[in-house]
């Protein structure tokens, strides 16, 4: 289920599902977006604050669901990460999101969102911007841009350089993925997909070695790579071993190769790191390792 493309003069919905900050951090994605030519509506619980999160669970919802409910809102923008996407999967309308679906942009903690919508409806989302994270005064990082703009107004993404296989040659699916550490938050919840045929990206930020490995062993025992068409590692920003002797994610990528029956590649222009690409959750791709790309189908 694709949401149909947004125009300038469209009104945005923005909302923080996640963390919380401070009121300045929002101010130039909003401005960002109005000189861009959108309306923007920003939620009533977008500034609230509950300790790390911004206010309390079934507020962080009702703003969600408002969006989604407004015929007028036609696209939703995650205002940041952090934690507790996750926290409002239980107070979801899903039929209003089935019944209008809108391309609905996040990134990192918006992983768990992204995966629970699209299990419960089928609605494609787009991963890679929040507006806190990745506009600043100076504006937003231009691949970024480019590629955001392309999947939201064009439906259109352009060939991903810089893939190389660990395992196999090449591989096709739907694409499905996301912040590693979150992802292996939700086994066992009822709100992860299913990944038979995906193509399953991972990226992560600020993870000793031990624990990418602790995540994809989990993964991998809970059977979430037995089916999956492919596995396609992104940035892993910030990931450094705590001591030398430890190894580095490198070391725990090429092994983790070896323990799965699937395709495995990495260096996806996507994560915490420079160069991020905007990815749609739940549009086919298809990895060809000896190009050394990935390509997206248009969503049209």
């Amino acid at each position: 289920m694709v949401p149909p493309h947004i125009q300038p003069g469209d009104l945005i919905g923005i909302v923080s599902p996640s963390g919380s900050f401070e009121r300045e951090r929002l101010r130039p994605g909003l401005s960002y977006l109005r000189n861009r030519g959108f309306r923007v509506r920003v939620g009533s619980a977008v500034y609230d604050r509950d300790r790390y999160l911004a206010g309390q669970d079934a507020d962080r919802a009702k703003d969600l669901n408002a969006m989604f409910a407004d015929p007028e809102v036609r696209a939703v923008f995650a205002a940041r990460g952090g934690f507790g996407a996750a926290r409002v999967l239980e107070f979801l309308d899903y039929e209003a999101i089935r019944s209008d679906p809108k391309p609905l942009t996040g990134f990192s903690d918006t992983t768990a969102l992204q995966l629970g919508i699209y299990g419960r409806t089928g609605m494609v989302s787009y991963s890679g911007v929040t507006l806190c994270g990745d506009v600043t005064a100076s504006g937003i990082p231009e691949v970024t841009e480019t590629s955001l703009w392309d999947a939201l107004v064009r439906g259109r993404f352009d060939e991903m350089a810089g893939v190389a296989a660990l395992r196999g040659r090449a591989a096709e699916g739907t694409l499905l993925g996301g912040c590693l550490s979150v992802i292996a938050s939700l086994v066992g919840t009822g709100y992860l997909p299913d990944t038979s045929g995906a193509l399953l990206f991972l990226e992560d930020v600020n993870e000793a070695p031990y624990r990418v490995d602790r995540m994809l062993t989990q993964l991998r025992m809970a059977g979430v790579f037995d089916r999956v068409a492919g596995v396609v590692f992104g940035q892993f920003k910030d990931c450094e071993p705590e001591r030398e002797e430890e190894g580095t994610v490198d070391n725990v990528l090429r092994d983790f190769s070896t323990s799965v029956t699937a395709p495995v590649f990495w260096g996806l222009p996507y994560g915490h790191g420079e160069g991020r690409r905007v990815l749609p959750i739940g549009l086919r791709a298809a990895v060809d390792g000896s190009r050394g790309s990935l390509i997206v189908e248009a969503d049209r």
